[in-house]
């Protein structure tokens, strides 16, 4: 997916009128295939970029488009349409449902055509290391095995972007690491683009380049 982003700013207003600037005039182009880590403290703006980027919020200015077509002024239904059919998100929870099993929640973003998606799951649970998972549910799995089961649910729509926000936050270092090398060992094979936020210097090196950012601005 090819992302095109020109002044793009975000404003939100507080408590008695008062607007903080969460993004400031950001402007970047990221290629189909790339993989871009985003850094910088606490509050610099790294998730309102990547919610802007995934259609879950709307700009205050600026455009953004998306292989080419303009999305800053877009309805709520093709936002929604796009976000469904060509995004992932993964976040630092997982945000597994309780109730259901492993293949349920992968299956949840495609629910309503989820006969036809059940090859493509039972694939990517045996690709992730998670087959003898497959009907167990998320409390009795580890966090590796939870962000795992949430990186497949974020991949069986066939999407052109993956979202992370601190996908291995959660993590141990170890465990953290086998989750990193299957995030970008899938995009890699998918040609997916990666977008990820991240505090970690170590996961941020193995992006293909970052974007730093401070006080909403992009400064790199």
């Amino acid at each position: 997916m090819n992302i095109s982003a020109r002044n793009l700013s975000k404003h939100y207003i507080l408590n008695k009128g008062l607007e903080v600037a969460a993004l400031k005039e950001a402007s970047f182009e990221i290629s189909a295939g790339e993989t871009v880590a985003v850094v910088g403290p606490s509050g610099a703006g790294k998730s309102t970029l990547l919610h802007l980027v995934g259609l879950m919020d709307s700009p205050s200015g600026g455009t953004i488009k998306i292989n080419g077509e303009l999305f800053s002024d877009a309805s709520a239904d093709l936002r929604a349409r796009t976000r469904r059919e060509k995004i992932g998100f993964m976040f630092q929870m997982h945000y597994l449902l309780p109730e259901f099993t492993v293949m349920e929640n992968i299956l949840i973003p495609v629910w309503n055509k989820r006969s036809d998606k059940i090859k493509e799951a039972a694939a990517l649970v045996e690709r992730l290391g998670l087959s003898r998972r497959a009907d167990h549910l998320p409390a009795e799995l580890s966090g590796g095995e939870q962000q795992r089961v949430a990186l497949a649910r974020a991949l069986i729509n066939g999407p052109e972007l993956l979202l992370a926000d601190e996908p291995t936050g959660n993590l141990d270092r170890e465990t953290g690491e086998i989750v990193e090398q299957i995030i970008f060992s899938e995009c890699r094979n998918r040609n997916i683009t990666l977008i990820l936020v991240t505090h970690n210097s170590e996961l941020s090196n193995k992006a293909g380049r970052l974007i730093k950012m401070r006080d909403g601005l992009i400064i790199n």
